[in-house]
């Protein structure tokens, strides 16, 4: 027990006599003897304070007087060593400012060092990464927000966007640079990259000294490269030595078989590479000797007479493309379709000349026909597949008509008698061919096309919309006004919607989804991308359709209640959609020509029915738009050769009969005359008028 006191207080001494000593007497060294001696003595003061209380003899007094000897003990010895930790710390603090401000204040000005801006490439990562590691992260100055800061700078493209995903901290440089590391530290990709360069080497054609030197180059900083990827090549020389070979020239070739001493061994490229030295020197030095430079074409071709000038040759890689001369006028200055005398000429004198030459009649081109061309420009008159200027312009053939005669019954009102005659003489001219128009059609009836009433669903809220059901359609389209009505998102995209003849109707630039749902059917809900465009299409239906036609309809729901009202369409549904809207219901024949078929929206009415006001000249497709050169070409076209329009019969019979019967009464108004055609009344069919009288 008593030696347990004296190394107690031992501790305790040493604590005193530590913390009565001044601070700047306390040195680095003095700090790690102290630290050393004051560790030694409390192991010692432990291990028999842990010896005393096993002994048995011990009485339960100087158990408690050591205990609260060992307590003041061990507060000494952690007071003097936290003590001595702090003098360290801040002696080594003030040594490295020192050692900071000396450096600072006796470095050189040297010039600013930087490494170039890192794209993504993965051939130029290690450069890249070795360089900044050495100027920016091993620089001691630098804080890793700062770091963090050059590295942003330093990075471009696919690395930039990996390196701003971090925030700017201090904690995120280290993170920017793992992802870096992580992302291009590729070594399969970086040694497949060496090896493409290395079996992809570039053929040396000529005997050029910096031709070869590249070559060595090349090779060398592959052999490099997959070195320092921890690549064994060391029995890669015969491999090497064959790639190298096939891009020699051939007299550099011949030169390097001749160099070797034993023809039967393998080469090394450690050999041929210190060749390949002494070669392209020597012919550097040649080349600088006689002042001129070798080159591909070095042999000079030898004329037989001098006296003749020299004629260029083209490699075979050359062609020679002449200009495009006009067979009218042998001219280079512009096509036969601009020549003046080929304007000049009647179509009958031009369609001769394209003959004679074996031209194109579509393009006016020489050396094909017209059912090789590729041109997809057509005639703009009629559209057909000849040169607008190879266009016949003449009357429009007309449906057989009779000369006016004086007989006055064309004056009286239609019987039943003459209705009969008028079919005894429709009979008997059955074998008379009437021509019409291709895009036009002379009908009393009109056309339903398959509309209904749908439900657009968007951010809650129901949107109604009158839809086209058209399966001929490839795509769905929307209008623009539907649209920003709904204010529906969109995404660009880029399109063109052809139509018929091939031509480019419109451009679709952006795209919509939308949610279709029933009207009928609240559990139906269809989920469609549809593109947008300004219009779709006219008013449908485009004639007005008669009461009868409405009301024939009383046991279907129909999808589209008002489809005999003259309105806009703002959605088409395509084939896309189709499959998920049709449904098995059809009823056929339906008043005769029309069509019924059940929806998801109810029932849709296709086919002819019955008009109220026919029309004369129904167009059957809507449009037809033409691109804008072929528009300039009819412009240019239509300038140099204008046309007079000839008036038929029947237009100059009724001005004839205008200028004859037409009056201005005292009041102001104007009496006019009702002209009918020649055929009236004996061979004019009115159909069912009665019915449409009636509605």
């Amino acid at each position: 027990m008593e030696t347990y006191t004296r190394l107690a207080d031992s501790v305790i001494e040493f604590d005193t006599e530590f913390l009565s000593t001044p601070t700047g007497e306390h040195t680095k060294h003095s700090l790690k003897i102290q630290q050393s001696e004051l560790s030694v003595l409390w192991e010692k003061a432990k291990a028999l304070f842990d010896e005393v209380l096993t002994t048995e003899s011990t009485s339960a007094k100087d158990v408690s007087a050591i205990r609260k000897k060992n307590k003041i003990c061990y507060a000494a010895f952690v007071r003097c060593m936290t003590k001595i930790n702090e003098y360290s710390e801040k002696l080594e603090k003030s040594e490295k400012e020192s050692e900071e401000m000396s450096l600072a204040s006796h470095s050189l000005h040297l010039p600013p060092c930087d490494i170039d801006v890192f794209k993504g490439d993965y051939l130029s990562w290690p450069t890249f990464r070795d360089m900044f590691t050495a100027i920016y992260i091993l620089n001691k100055r630098l804080t890793p927000i700062q770091k963090l800061y050059y590295l942003n700078q330093k990075t471009q493209g696919e690395a930039k966007e990996i390196v701003k995903k971090c925030d700017l901290t201090n904690e995120g440089f280290n993170t920017a640079w793992k992802n870096l590391c992580d992302r291009y530290e590729n070594k399969r990709i970086l040694v497949n990259t060496q090896l493409k360069i290395l079996f992809n080497l570039n053929t040396v054609d000529s005997e050029c000294g910096s031709s070869i030197k590249r070559l060595q180059r090349d090779i060398n900083n592959c052999i490099s490269s997959l070195e320092s990827h921890q690549i064994d090549i060391s029995n890669w020389d015969p491999i090497i030595t064959y790639l190298c070979s096939t891009k020699l020239p051939e007299e550099t070739l011949s030169l390097w078989e001749q160099s070797v001493e034993n023809k039967t061994e393998i080469s090394k490229w450690s050999d041929m590479d210190r060749f390949l030295s002494s070669r392209f020197q020597t012919l550097e030095s040649v080349s600088g000797l006689r002042g001129i430079k070798t080159s591909k074409f070095s042999k000079v071709p030898s004329h037989k007479h001098s006296s003749e000038p020299s004629h260029k040759k083209l490699g075979v890689f050359q062609t020679s493309v002449a200009k495009y001369m006009c067979k009218m006028c042998q001219s280079n200055e512009h096509r036969i379709h601009m020549c003046p005398k080929f304007l000049k000429m009647s179509v009958a004198d031009r369609i001769s000349f394209v003959k004679t030459n074996n031209s194109c009649f579509n393009c006016l081109s020489f050396g094909h026909s017209v059912s090789k061309c590729t041109s997809s420009y057509n005639c703009a008159n009629c559209h057909s597949r000849h040169h607008t200027l190879l266009h016949n312009q003449t009357a429009p053939p007309k449906t057989a008509t009779r000369e006016n005669t004086s007989n006055p019954a064309d004056n009286l009102p239609s019987t039943s008698r003459q209705a009969q005659l008028r079919n005894q003489a429709s009979k008997g001219k059955s074998n008379q061919v009437k021509k019409v128009q291709s895009h036009h059609a002379n009908t009393s009836k009109g056309v339903l096309l398959g509309t209904a009433r749908v439900t657009i669903h968007y951010n809650g809220t129901n949107y109604a919309a009158r839809a086209l059901i058209d399966s001929g359609s490839e795509c769905s389209f929307i209008t623009e006004r539907l649209r920003r009505r709904i204010n529906l998102p969109t995404k660009k995209m880029h399109a063109q919607v052809s139509g018929i003849n091939n031509t480019v109707s419109a451009q679709v630039k952006e795209a919509c989804s939308i949610q279709l749902r029933s009207p009928i059917d609240p559990f139906i809900s269809i989920d469609a991308i549809v593109l947008v465009l300004p219009t779709l299409t006219g008013n449908l239906p485009t004639c007005d359709i008669s009461a009868l036609t409405q009301q024939a309809f009383p046991d279907l729901i129909l999808a589209d209640k008002r489809f005999y009202v003259n309105e806009q369409v703002d959605l088409v549904l395509g084939g896309d959609i189709y499959p998920h809207i049709i449904l098995s219901g059809i009823k056929k024949n339906v008043l005769s020509t029309l069509l019924a078929q059940e929806t998801v929206f109810g029932w849709i009415l296709t086919g002819r029915a019955d008009a109220v006001n026919p029309t004369n000249n129904n167009r059957v497709s809507f449009f037809n738009e033409v691109a804008l050169d072929k528009q300039l070409s009819s412009f240019w076209e239509l300038e140099d050769l204008p046309r007079d329009k000839t008036a038929t019969a029947e237009e100059a019979k009724c001005e004839e009969l205008y200028k004859r019967t037409t009056q201005r009464n005292p009041d102001g108004r104007y009496i006019v005359s009702l002209p009918f055609k020649a055929e009236f009344p004996a061979d004019i069919n009115l159909g069912p008028s009665l019915k449409i009288a009636f509605s």
